[in-house]
């Protein structure tokens, strides 16, 4: 019951950080929105931050599902590393270009979530590289940096290019191009 609990405080509270924004919710807001008490929310969190590295690691684990819920439908390894990307980032690009609330909590994530976004980008990470290494074994492996750290390589780029990309289409076409430079044999 009390997993259940948590995951429903998690999941409304990722809801209201991204309707508002990191810094103008309270942990009143969260708890209304939970439909629980102020105090019966510090029973589970000690604080506004402690939830929104929670919901940081619920919403990178939800995108690692849906990415492996489809990867069986995706053909090659060079198209699930695609589909992979799209889903990761690629999807909520132009959103979070234009929503000053996604937006923040993007940077507020690097500030107050480190450690979980890192968490995440990490499972995102293994899922790249057994891709990678999946590719390396239909074609010509090439020496040099193993599939860990080429995706390693990959996330670390992304990271950048949605910081450059003017649009999604812009930010795939980055990504397009670097997976291809790293797969070339």
């Amino acid at each position: 019951m009390d997993d259940q609990k948590r995951l429903h405080i998690i999941s409304t509270a990722l809801e209201v950080f991204y309707k508002y924004g990191y810094k103008r919710v309270s942990m009143n807001d969260i708890s209304q929105a939970a439909g629980i008490s102020r105090a019966g929310l510090y029973l589970f969190f000690k604080s506004k931050e402690e939830i929104f590295n929670s919901a940081i690691l619920f919403n990178g684990d939800n995108l690692i599902e849906e990415i492996q819920k489809g990867l069986p439908q995706s053909g090659t390894p060079k198209e699930k590393i695609f589909y992979a990307f799209e889903v990761w980032a690629i999807n909520i690009f132009d959103q979070a270009l234009y929503s000053a609330e996604i937006r923040e909590i993007t940077d507020s994530s690097y500030e107050f979530a480190r450690e979980a976004l890192d968490l995440s980008y990490q499972k995102f990470e293994l899922i790249l590289a057994a891709l990678i290494q999946e590719h390396f074994e239909r074609h010509e492996k090439r020496e040099g940096l193993d599939p860990h750290q080429l995706a390693y390589l990959l996330t670390s780029a992304l990271r950048g290019f949605k910081i450059v990309a003017k649009n999604s289409s812009e930010l795939q076409q980055l990504i397009e191009q670097l997976v291809e430079v790293i797969l070339a044999p």
